[in-house]
């Protein structure tokens, strides 16, 4: 296995948090493999010293343990590494400094994993950026539905999103010609699976209604793209991968729907991942980046205070 790479990784990594205008009081550990394939008793650890069983695909980090119990295995991506690993029954490695330290027991080389976490730990130490907050009085605010300038979609990924108003409000949206009407909401965040749209470019906008009466009108439209297959040929192909060795991963997924602009898609993404997966809570940093970027303000904070329920989200960041 190539450890250099992972040495490198770790090195650029590095530069990136003292280059990209964060300084973080504890640099964050990122993402360094991704747990899969899981049979049997696989545990995970911290420190080490307290385990705690995964039946589900699980991220880990520099430090962390991973365990095996009798007639039991679990395969390990490493990034950006061209071979996968596969852990043996009865065996217990330690993940020090980007390495596989052999505690006991054994591990095996696997195939290629043909990059399938490529830049998650570039996007993640992106991502963190956005779990700071700062407390600030709360005012009433107008009725009103802010709307990213540009937003993607795709015949197979139409979901886009946007701040409820409250429980007793509806909604219009109007993209191009088309006009929906959409329900309220009970979550924070207003959802709608848009209808299959030819490619191209649209005016979009969100009228708001309470009782039938229309009560907030956007001044102005944002664009919305309706992307076209050819659009979309590196995602299918990485959505294949995805497919093929870490089993329709939805965290991965919406990585590469963000990298093409698919916010909502992600969003929608991330949100079904962590409703099975919340204690893989240190990779939350990624939905709280997708409601930032399409302006879901009270849905960030919700995800803030997930992320670090013992502060305000700032979690060892500062400017």
């Amino acid at each position: 296995m190539n450890y250099f790479r992972t040495f490198l990784r770790l090195t650029i990594c590095l530069v990136f948090i003292f280059t990209s205008g964060i300084a973080f009081a504890n640099p964050p550990k990122v993402p360094l493999g991704l747990v899969i394939n899981l049979k049997g008793t696989v545990s995970i650890s911290k420190d080490g010293h307290k385990f705690s069983p995964i039946t589900h695909d699980s991220f880990i980090l520099d430090g962390y343990h991973i365990q095996t119990g009798a007639n039991s295995q679990g395969d390990i991506i490493f990034l950006q590494q061209d071979k996968m690993c596969r852990i043996l029954s009865d065996s217990h490695i330690e993940i020090l400094n980007g390495y596989i330290k052999k505690v006991t027991g054994k591990f095996e080389d696997l195939e290629s994993s043909q990059n399938v976490l490529k830049d998650i730990d570039r996007e993640f130490l992106n991502a963190m950026k956005y779990t700071m907050s700062r407390k600030s009085k709360k005012k009433k605010e107008k009725i009103k539905v802010k709307l990213p300038k540009k937003v993607s979609v795709s015949k197979n990924y139409s979901m886009i999103a946007w701040e409820s108003c409250g429980p007793e409000f509806t909604y219009r949206l109007t993209v191009g010609s088309n006009t929906y009407d959409v329900p309220s909401s009970k979550t924070s965040a207003v959802c709608f699976k848009l209808p299959e749209l030819k490619p191209g470019d649209y005016k979009y906008g969100v009228e708001v209604l309470k009782a039938g009466d229309v009560v907030y009108k956007p001044k102005k439209t944002k664009t919305l793209t309706v992307l076209a297959e050819s659009d979309l040929k590196d995602f299918n192909n990485a959505k294949s991968l995805i497919d093929k060795i870490a089993a329709g991963n939805l965290l991965l997924i919406g990585l590469r729907l963000e990298q093409l602009d698919m916010n909502g898609a992600a969003f929608d993404a991330y949100n079904r991942y962590f409703q099975v997966n919340s204690d893989e809570n240190q990779m939350r940093p990624f939905l709280i980046r997708a409601c930032h970027s399409l302006k879901l303000k009270n849905a960030k904070m919700e995800q803030i205070q997930l992320f670090n329920p013992e502060g305000s989200g700032a979690r060892g960041l500062s400017r």
